[in-house]
């Protein structure tokens, strides 16, 4: 009888306890994200900083432009970028790109290089949910950001500085039922995409133990393509590419917050407000993401602000001494992005260092690693030193028995400018329980043999911690479009098209591309590209019509839906 009454006040405190939990979250996803903090934590991407980080801080602002482009993250880069393509330097509309800190500093340049779309894994519930032509146009676009980055880095001649490349990615499991349970769901996957089957693998314990070196604990692995970025220098690096190329149709203002934005029937755009004065647009596009509902006060709910974790450490010694196989992103003349595949390839004995990214999965955890790669060719144009094989590594939020607690306290939060104790303290000491052979020097193989003191790294391991504000979506789709004037508040602008020499602009607007759930790199430069053709009054060829801003949607979105699914 005692035991069952302390197990019952147990239950009510826990009850309790996770009560208080979501009370405390509603409040905070009541409320505005507010500006982004002006002091953030520094993200290890952005040492040494870009020249053009505090571009247009004191510059005086035009008082009219074509198009008002607010964040200046790789949503917002890729806007520009779409639309000036589009124009010859004299002819082009007036684009200015806002953004409240230094340019690129908000999760862009904080998230950890992955460019891994979430495929089998998404798979049966975006079927059941759409369909399953829409879940395949879904994870079809997804996929199309490894080629298409790697494409766009090539043609801004920034491949060594952007570091942009095909990976082998490799899905690690530490729990036999999760790793079951993958294998099964990759397998239904590919029976219906048969054709994908030879960019796929199961890994075996044994090759997790002896190539991957993971420690004893593994159970198993899943291997395919992926992609990783330096998104940092990607983006900056188009920013100054631009301001070069178009100096009189882009302009860039760093510390330069929109404040509001207010629109009339009777005026032929929107008043965008900010501390150096106001700038009359005919279209505003939001690339703000997690701070989108700062100015969107509808999207509350709808976009939420979550605060995620990041570190850099260093690789430690004897690193990629083994014998593996190495990915090769292969497309034919006429594929689409959409259509390229993975091919495995054995490249014997080789230095396999920043080949290769990550996630693991296992008791709550879902955490993330991307590698830098050891060396870069340096060119006369770079601006910045070789990369050193650092590891880039995320996640802990959802760890061990309080994994609830640990990633609601970080839900409805948009200020980036401190770090959890215990998440980083996590972050700082998982990897040398993920892996039990990496660090020790000489060694080629895991082994039992405890490290000494200092064996791994005379320096420490971290190098640096940070945290980065995620935009999640209620309903688990980015938003992609124009905003209907229900969603925006706002009423609409008249419905003239704008005329220029060589296109049309389509009628005045406001547009947003935001929402990534955490998975911007395999979502946000795809979106942006469309959300720019739509600006230029073209048609959608590529984005899933499931992405569309419509006020249906809206609707039915609800945070706490997603809430209760985790």
């Amino acid at each position: 009888m005692g035991s069952a009454f302390s197990r019952l006040r147990l239950t009510w405190q826990s009850f309790r306890a996770i009560s208080t939990v979501y009370k405390e979250v509603n409040e905070r996803l009541k409320q505005t994200p507010g500006l982004p903090a002006s002091n953030p934590s520094t993200s290890y991407w952005a040492i040494p900083v870009s020249p053009i980080a505090q571009h247009g801080s004191d510059a005086v602002l035009p008082s009219v432009a074509d198009i008002v482009i607010i964040g200046s993250g790789i949503t917002g880069t890729a806007v520009a970028r779409t639309l000036l393509t589009q124009f010859d330097t004299k002819n082009a509309p007036l684009i200015v790109m806002l953004d409240a800190r230094d340019a690129c500093s908000g999760a862009t340049a904080r998230n950890g290089g992955h460019v891994t779309p979430l495929i089998y894994h998404d798979y049966a519930a975006l079927k059941k949910k759409h369909g399953a032509e829409m879940a395949k146009s879904i994870l079809k676009f997804r996929f199309a950001h490894i080629a298409e980055l790697i494409q766009v880095s090539e043609e801004e001649s920034i491949l060594a500085d952007s570091q942009c490349r095909a990976v082998e990615t490799f899905d690690v499991f530490f729990n036999q039922e999760m790793f079951d349970l993958a294998v099964q769901n990759l397998n239904a996957y590919l029976d219906e995409m048969p054709e994908q089957r030879k960019s796929w693998r199961v890994v075996g314990v044994e090759e997790c133990v002896k190539d991957l070196q993971f420690a004893k604990t593994v159970v198993g692995a899943i291997a395919t393509t992926a992609g990783a970025i330096h998104p940092y220098r990607f983006v900056t690096s188009i920013l100054s590419r631009l301001l070069g190329s178009h100096p009189k149709s882009f302009q860039l203002f760093t510390h330069t917050p929109c404040l509001s934005i207010s629109s009339s029937r009777s005026k032929d755009g929107y008043a965008v407000l900010t501390n150096k004065g106001t700038i009359q647009a005919r279209h505003v596009v939001h690339a703000t993401n997690g701070w989108a509902s700062h100015l969107l006060p509808s999207m509350r709910g709808k976009i939420v602000p979550v605060r995620a974790h990041m570190s850099a450490q260093r690789p430690g010694l004897g690193l990629g001494r083994t014998v593996g196989t190495h990915a090769q992103l292969e497309s034919s003349p006429s594929a689409s992005a959409g259509d390229s595949v993975l091919t495995l390839t054995d490249n014997g004995a080789n230095n396999w260092l920043g080949t290769r990214s990550f996630v693991m999965y296992g008791g709550g955890r879902y955490d993330y690693l991307t590698q830098q790669p050891s060396t870069s060719p340096v060119t006369e144009q770079s601006l910045y030193p070789p990369p050193a094989a650092e590891f880039m590594f995320g996640g802990g939020l959802a760890h061990g028995e309080v994994a609830e607690q640990a990633f609601m306290d970080e839900v409805g939060v948009a200020d980036d400018r401190g770090c959890s104790m215990q998440t980083s303290a996590y972050l700082g000491g998982a990897l040398s329980l993920y892996f039990g052979g990496w660090g020790a020097e000489g060694r080629d193989k895991p082994t039992d043999k405890p490290m000494t003191s200092g064996e791994e790294s005379e320096e420490g391991r971290v190098k640096k911690l940070w945290t980065g504000i995620l935009g999640v979506s209620a309903d688990g789709r980015p938003w992609v479009g124009r905003l209907p004037a229900k969603v925006s508040g706002r009423p609409a602008p008249s419905k003239q098209k704008q005329e220029h020499s060589l296109n049309q602009l389509a009628p005045p607007g406001e547009w947003i591309c935001a929402g990534y759930s955490g998975e911007g790199m395999v979502h946000a430069y795809l979106s942006a590209a469309h959300v720019a053709q739509m600006i230029l009054g073209n048609g959608n060829d590529v984005l899933p019509d499931a992405f569309l801003v419509t006020e249906a949607r809206w609707k039915k979105a609800k945070i706490e839906d997603l809430l209760d699914e985790f």
